[in-house]
């Protein structure tokens, strides 16, 4: 849209030179600057004026070099460094890029029978896209599958059954499956995910598979696993992180039921093995049921253990890891000091804030300098829809993947989003060069993410440098004014009149001159010299 303005603005001045040039015979335009003489303007200057350009030059040079002074005083830390080197300083930034969009599973993604396809049901709308539901399956492949396979017929039709598009066609490739092997863990899982219509169905599926796969397990000797190949391991390593999948979503299942004491416990339980809690992301579904029984004190801890807030110092050097983890940092500071802006916010700012609340409002601009697209949302500014299976950190479908979770959590707290509303009133991001040609990206690639009847969120837009600098001139020339008008009240009086005096001189004479340049002929003279086209 930029660019197409700007072409309009070059169309319009090009067809204004190109009119002006059609036209400079009638208008006259040659001779009427062939009459304006420029040495009579000069003439007629007295040394008072160049005195007063010159002291006014200096004043705007002066203001100028404060601001420039003052820009690089507060952006110093956003160069690539000094004076020194800055030949290999250029190498780096030219080599410099936007950072990578990479797209995250969402830990928290729903069951596609049981509740994407209820949705879909209901309202007779897409709540995926095919690229989302492209990056399950390869998430499945690489999770469910491994190149030990070839030779089991069940699980090389499994391999079949993830990489197709449709969701009936996944759904009987599986039950092929299932009819060769019946404790075919694979199959059970996509029958859980994609044709059970309700969370309990799902549930008694995935314990079947769960029982399925840890007979597999228990079953495994040093001989049967060395009868696959060299890469034996893999077999079993594949096993085990179906395992931990499954167990991941029975504890979902029972979040979702209203066990909570279960789910916890579940997910506590895989969070202890570090290396497929994190490759699944269990301490974010972890965080979110903790919350739910307000167990605050966990929060704080496995805060501190998978993202490192409240470690000493570790919040103001490091950037948090996702979305979550920053806005429920946020949470917890926020609900020391919500009580004191659950009834008036007016008489809160009035009496001054304590150090708690300015801890806890540099905690809630820190987590929205991180995805300013969240707050929309937990104030409900924007509409809800269901949270997509993968996101793009700090993008809208992170935002979605958040709040859906996590926006009861936020109105439990008595005061939580009345301080939450007024710090993204006065939220202004500071967004520098790379970070709007970051969130640019962002924008791109969430669309394929999010359905296209979703009205995307923007990055929000900071206000200009140059309109600010204005804005103080304008600022600091009226106060010059003014304090001129009280040191000298006769003495500016005067001039006043006389700038109002010249104000009005020259107001007329533009109008004279444009006056002579369009003469009142003109529309009968242009009708006079149309030509005639005869008749056929």
């Amino acid at each position: 849209m930029a660019c197409s303005w700007t072409f309009l603005w070059l169309l319009w001045i090009a067809l204004v030179a190109v009119l002006l040039f059609a036209l400079r015979g009638p208008l006259k335009i040659s001779e009427s600057l062939e009459s304006v003489s420029a040495t009579s303007y000069f003439n007629n200057l007295t040394p008072k004026f160049y005195v007063a350009l010159t002291g006014t030059s200096s004043l705007v040079s002066g203001i100028i070099l404060i601001f420039e002074w003052w820009y690089f005083k507060n952006n110093a830390g956003m160069e690539v460094g000094d004076e020194e080197g800055s030949d290999n300083d250029e190498s780096l930034e030219s080599t410099k890029t936007v950072p990578e969009c990479k797209v995250w599973r969402n830990p928290m993604a729903l069951f596609r029978a049981a509740e994407y396809n209820r949705f879909r049901k209901e309202t007779n709308s897409e709540p995926l896209t095919y690229y989302d539901m492209n990056l399950s399956a390869q998430d499945h492949q690489s999770l469910f599958m491994c190149d030990e396979d070839s030779g089991r017929a069940d699980y090389e039709i499994m391999q079949v059954a993830w990489r197709e598009r449709e969701s009936e066609e996944r759904i009987h490739t599986a039950r092929a499956a299932l009819a060769i092997n019946a404790e075919c863990a694979s199959a059970l899982v996509l029958l859980a995910e994609e044709e059970c219509d309700t969370v309990a169905q799902a549930e008694n599926l995935l314990r079947r598979a769960l029982r399925a796969i840890e007979s597999t397990l228990n079953s495994y000797s040093n001989n049967q696993v060395a009868s696959y190949g060299l890469n034996g391991d893999a077999v079993r390593k594949r096993d085990l992180t179906i395992q931990t999948y499954i167990k991941r979503r029975l504890a979902m299942c029972a979040r979702k039921q209203g066990r909570l004491r279960e789910a916890i416990k579940g997910f506590r339980d895989l969070s202890r093995d570090q290396s497929l809690s994190t490759l699944l992301s269990v301490q974010d579904n972890l965080i979110e049921a903790c919350l739910e029984v307000q167990a605050y004190a966990d929060v704080q801890n496995l805060l501190v253990r998978y993202d490192g807030y409240g470690a000493p110092c570790s919040y103001e050097l490091r950037e948090p890891r996702s979305a979550a983890m920053s806005y429920t940092s946020a949470l917890l500071k926020v609900r020391a000091v919500a009580e004191n802006f659950r009834c008036s916010v007016d008489s809160s700012i009035r009496r001054g804030l304590s150090s708690a609340e300015q801890t806890a409002i540099e905690a809630l601009t820190r987590a929205m300098e991180f995805n300013p697209h969240v707050p929309p949302y937990l104030l409900e500014l924007r509409a809800m829809i269901m949270p997509p299976e993968h996101f793009l950190k700090r993008g809208d479908s992170e935002a979605l993947a958040y709040a859906f979770f996590h926006i009861q959590h936020w109105k439990r707290i008595d005061g939580a989003l009345q301080l939450l509303s007024i710090v993204w009133k006065d939220f202004i991001p500071k967004v520098n060069k790379d970070k709007n040609a970051f969130s640019s990206q962002l924008e791109s690639a969430d669309k394929e993410l999010l359905p296209s009847w979703h009205e995307q969120s923007m990055f929000p837009k900071s206000e200009g440098t140059l309109m600010m600098l204005l804005q103080t001139f304008v600022c600091l020339a009226i106060c010059i004014l003014a304090v001129l008008a009280q040191q000298f009240p006769a003495s500016s009086g005067e001039i006043f009149r006389t700038v109002g005096t010249v104000g009005i001189q020259f107001y007329e004479s533009s109008v004279h001159t444009v006056s002579q340049w369009a003469p009142g002929n003109i529309i009968p003279y242009l009708a006079s010299k149309q030509v005639s086209v005869p008749e056929l």
